[in-house]
């Protein structure tokens, strides 16, 4: 009997040792490569000379009244990115009048937002809504003779970070591809739904691990590196090339973003992972950094949870890896995606792995026969020092993103066992058995539909006011000034931030109305590339609202003015205008001392009789 038990849990400790082999080797890279890992933010220099891309921005919706609508309103109010540079396509269907008329009332707001509506009832599947918004994107491109440069792919209840666009825009010049890392929405804590809470925070510790150390150390070593589904941008031409070959998003597929991305790879194409630190100051002057990433809400019920998983493992595990045979991939190739797929399996040891141990502690005091302690203890001693070392990383990850006090439940508390871990492990073992269970149905009734998961509301405010993007912060992420004058101008002095700045010699008024205007999307022209034509606006007009009439664009007169970063001053400016001229007003940003010289010198150079224009006046 001895014997046999030795057999039994020696073979299942030989398990759980060869399944963590892959993980231990992509923690041990990171640890030895870890400052080369971490070096991929995007230079401020890059940042601020980058000329903004136009973007068109996929959000596939299937009953996402309630929340569809806010994540519309909060992306493009919060969004550090010209409005007139991103336009947003909302894919809906026609069963779906709640979600139809979410979207609606945020377009009212908001008019870069497009309804798409799609041919088929739903719910059809996230690839096959997708789909239909890319032909969307090229009817409106062909309708309006603008074609767009980048394509994003969003989901309905993101909480997109303010400076997402500006990431997308900057790294696609040297990129094929970009994903961003994806992190759970911290949920309050409450003793009745403390269950779900643990579930939810489940995801908060394996995404953190995997965004931050996993993918990152893949894409070092020249690995495939996956797509998540959401905070996602591929080049216009990239798009192009994979749709001159078929539906650029797989519509057989469960993870269709795991599926393009594993098909790029395999002609060539290169998707960057991109893990951007921003430093931020508070309002108390000190300084902190965040990472510019996706925030999404996960389930907070044990079967949701399930059924999110197991559709994950199914699409991963099932579907994608049969498209390319293991003899054509490189060991390194190999080890990442046995990584991808190992769960239809290793999740499932969960089963035998738990009772096992669980015999191996009470045998020796019960009576029962243990094995022999030359074979198991050794085994034993290695599968805990291996759990202890995902334990730390674990803990590492979590504490950059969620700090100490979350990283200290995630991965030390109880010590040894921390209860997310094992909340976690029985979620991905009943995960991998609804995978089983939906790869037999697919086998016989064809390829599961859409089973999205279910959100009654969007993420909490107190996540988008952190999330906010004030004037100071732009000015340090795009290196205008330091985190030292930024704290000092915060903890000293009276009036505005940037004022406060002017005045203490950190910057001049022109850099600051410069990024007050591309904070609130206005787009900023410098006059000495402009001629102005006084001849649009009567000059008592200009003197007064202080502005430099540009041209007459789409039947709408364009003018610069420092007022137009002023809502309540440039309010008044369009009110008294847009009747005086009996045409529509549209303001950009400028100079304040640029447009005073430009009044100036059209004022000089009037003769009487003639009206003034100044071509060329600030060569």
């Amino acid at each position: 009997m001895t014997a046999l038990v030795t057999v039994l849990l020696g073979a299942v400790l030989v398990l759980f040792i060869l399944s963590s082999f892959d993980d231990l080797v992509l923690d041990v890279v990171y640890l030895l490569s870890r400052r080369a890992v971490r070096a991929s933010n995007v230079p401020a220099s890059v940042l601020r000379e980058d000329r903004p891309l136009r973007l068109a921005v996929l959000v596939p919706a299937w009953r996402e009244a309630g929340v569809v609508g806010e994540m519309l309103r909060a992306t493009l109010d919060l969004a550090d990115y010209p409005r007139g540079h991103v336009e947003v396509f909302v894919g809906i269907y026609p069963n779906d009048d709640a979600t139809r008329a979410d979207v609606e009332a945020a377009r009212r707001t908001h008019p870069n937002v497009h309804v798409v509506v799609n041919p088929r009832p739903g719910p059809t599947c996230k690839a096959q809504n997708l789909n239909v918004l890319l032909a969307a994107v090229g009817r409106y491109e062909e309708e309006r003779g603008e074609p767009f440069e980048g394509i994003c792919v969003h989901d309905a209840e993101d909480a997109v970070h303010p400076f997402t666009l500006r990431l997308y825009s900057a790294l696609l010049a040297r990129h094929d591809a970009v994903q961003l890392p994806v992190l759970a929405v911290r949920e309050a804590f409450s003793w009745r739904r403390a269950p779900g809470w643990l579930v939810s925070r489940t995801y908060a510790d394996e995404f953190a691990q995997r965004h931050l150390h996993e993918v990152p150390v893949r894409e070092h070593l020249g690995l495939f590196v996956p797509g998540a589904g959401t905070g996602f941008a591929l080049r216009r031409e990239v798009v192009a090339w994979l749709a001159a070959r078929g539906p650029v998003f797989d519509e057989s597929s469960l993870t269709e973003d795991y599926e393009l991305t594993w098909r790029l790879w395999h002609h060539g194409f290169g998707v960057h992972f991109h893990v951007q630190r921003a430093m931020r100051v508070d309002d108390r002057g000190r300084t902190r950094v965040e990472l510019v990433a996706v925030h999404e809400r996960f389930p907070t019920g044990l079967g949701a949870a399930v059924r999110q998983k197991g559709r994950w493992t199914y699409g991963i595990c099932m579907q994608t890896p049969t498209t390319r045979h293991w003899r054509e991939l490189s060991w390194w190739d190999r080890l990442a995606l046995w990584h991808d797929r190992k769960g239809k399996y290793t999740n499932l040891l969960h089963l035998v792995g738990y009772p096992a141990s669980l015999y191996g502690v009470l045998a020796p005091s019960l009576g029962w026969p243990s094995g022999s302690g030359a074979v198991l203890v050794p085994l034993a001693t290695t599968v805990l020092a291996l759990t202890a070392e995902r334990l730390v990383m674990r803990f590492l990850a979590v504490r950059e993103v969620y700090g100490t006090g979350e990283a200290l439940l995630g991965a030390a508390l109880p010590p040894l066992v921390p209860l997310r871990w094992l909340v976690a492990s029985v979620v991905n073992t009943l995960a991998a058995l609804r995978a089983w269970r939906l790869h037999a149905g697919a086998v016989a009734r064809g390829t599961p539909r859409w089973d999205k998961t279910e959100r009654r509301s969007y993420v909490p405010e107190s996540l988008l006011r952190a999330l906010r993007c004030r004037l100071g912060d732009r000015l340090l992420f795009l290196g205008e000034v330091g985190a030292d004058a930024l704290g000092r101008a915060v903890r000293t002095g009276d009036g505005r931030i940037g004022e406060r700045l002017v005045a203490q010699g950190a910057l001049d008024e022109e850099t600051v109305a410069r990024h007050v205007a591309g904070g609130r999307g206005v787009p900023w022209v410098d006059l000495n590339e402009e001629a102005p034509d006084f001849a649009l606006v009567p000059m008592d007009a200009s003197r007064r609202w202080l502005l430099a009439p540009l041209s007459r664009r789409a039947g709408a007169v364009v003018v610069a003015s420092p007022l137009v970063v002023d809502e309540e001053a440039w309010a008044g400016a369009v009110a008294t205008l847009e009747p005086l001229l009996g045409a529509p007003v549209v303001g950009m940003a400028a100079s304040r001392a640029q447009v005073l010289a430009a009044l100036e010198a059209a004022t000089e150079a009037a003769r009487p009789g003639e009206v003034p224009r100044v071509p060329g006046w600030a060569s």
